[in-house]
């Protein structure tokens, strides 16, 4: 039964209500079952429930532990819906996730900022800091913001904000004309050796260099992107079953991921000729025909259990597919590495950023994809006068349509 599936699929089907006691003792076991799962932030228990609850799409409503419930209850009183209870627990535990993620990432981007292979002036030193910056202060918010998990509006323009500064800030950085900060030595450090070529030599070789190198930065920021919208439609949808729009937002993200994919992988694959990135492209561009029809099939009002089996039928293919995929790039991208001698912990810190970046997306798409729909429910009843325009616009398209 579908009801009976659980977390191996990625998401986990809500089961049945159980009927309201009558006791009023008995009434408290159920909104608050009882579980060994520690709710404190900086627990041994409480990263091992999180590393669970993260890379799902979905938790149970007993799963939220206790001590959560009374936060909601003291906190966030008008969510009263066990789903959208489990939503808030799920939320924070994304969030104290992706911090952690972010710690060893920004330590690591903060030493390769004080990379000294090119002699470049000071200002441009500082302008690659920048990024790190942006790392810096995303994750300290994150870390901060775990306190009002259960303050969903106030958390949500705060993490927005943070996330689109800690996005932009590389776009920015990169902008800035680094091969022209060579100096006049014609001794420059290109692909772990030290030659001397002419002045315009080496600034081609360095902005040759650069450019890959961006590519390894702004590349995880990129891919990320489109899984993170796929993955915050879907719960969205199990979140709002009713509601139609993240069906279309799942069909119109799947051919853009693999437009992105296809665009990314082009370079290294050409600086290598490695087959791994063409397998890993066509893997990918496969796993999106699966996850449009998922979409396809979600673009109608459904309930949660009718949702969770319609995303079922084409989820464990999307799933297979991507990790497959993933493996392949990761391949191809160790052979990058090695050819331009980056060192092996940029291939780790490349996964890492990926895995860190598709959670953080799918957090804020999730929050995004909600503001939405409460945006366009406040609009209230449509004018008569556009309600006119509406049914002589369909009437139009059936007439065209046949």
């Amino acid at each position: 039964m579908a009801d009976d599936r659980r977390t191996q699929q990625g998401y986990a089907v809500p089961e049945a209500v159980p009927p309201e006691p009558s006791d009023p003792r008995q009434a408290a076991s159920v909104v608050a079952p009882r579980t060994a799962a520690p709710a404190e932030t900086w627990s041994r228990g409480f990263f091992l429930t999180s590393l669970k609850r993260a890379f799902r799409l979905h938790i149970l409503n007993e799963e939220v532990l206790p001590t959560e419930r009374a936060v909601l209850e003291s906190q966030a009183s008008h969510i009263t819906d066990p789903d959208q209870q489990a939503f808030l627990a799920w939320r924070r535990s994304v969030l104290f996730m992706v911090a952690c993620m972010f710690v060893p990432l920004t330590i690591s981007r903060l030493l390769e900022s004080f990379d000294n292979r090119y002699s470049m002036p000071l200002a441009a030193h500082l302008f690659r800091m920048l990024p790190v910056v942006a790392d810096a202060t995303l994750c300290i918010v994150m870390f901060v913001q775990l306190k009002n998990w259960a303050q969903w509006r106030k958390q949500r323009r705060i993490l927005l904000i943070a996330w689109g500064i800690y996005f932009l800030a590389p776009f920015v950085v990169y902008l800035y004309p680094y091969r022209e900060t060579i100096e006049s030595s014609r001794e420059v450090f290109f692909a772990g050796l030290k030659v001397n070529v002419p002045r315009a030599q080496a600034r081609l070789m360095i902005g040759t260099f650069i450019g890959i190198q961006s590519l390894l930065v702004l590349g995880p920021k990129i891919i990320s992107l489109m899984p993170g919208l796929i993955r915050a439609s879907i719960v969205s949808k199990l979140l709002f079953p009713g509601t139609s729009a993240p069906g279309w937002l799942m069909m119109m993200a799947a051919p853009f991921y693999a437009l992105f994919v296809f665009m990314i992988v082009l370079l290294p694959y050409q600086i290598t000729a490695s087959f791994w990135f063409v397998g890993g492209s066509l893997g990918i561009l496969a796993a999106q025909i699966f996850i449009a029809r998922a979409g396809r099939m979600l673009t109608t009002p459904l309930t949660v259990v009718e949702s969770t089996a319609r995303i079922h039928r084409s989820w464990l293919w999307y799933i297979g597919l991507m990790v497959v995929s993933a493996a392949l790039m990761v391949i191809g991208l160790a052979d990058v590495v090695r050819k331009l001698h980056f060192g092996a912990w940029s291939v780790v810190t490349g996964v890492m950023a990926v895995a860190s970046n598709i959670l953080l997306d799918t957090l804020i798409g999730t929050d995004a994809i909600v503001t939405a729909m409460a945006f366009f429910r406040r609009r209230g009843a449509p004018d008569p006068r556009d309600a006119r325009l509406v049914a002589d616009a369909e009437a139009k398209l059936a007439n065209f349509s046949g």
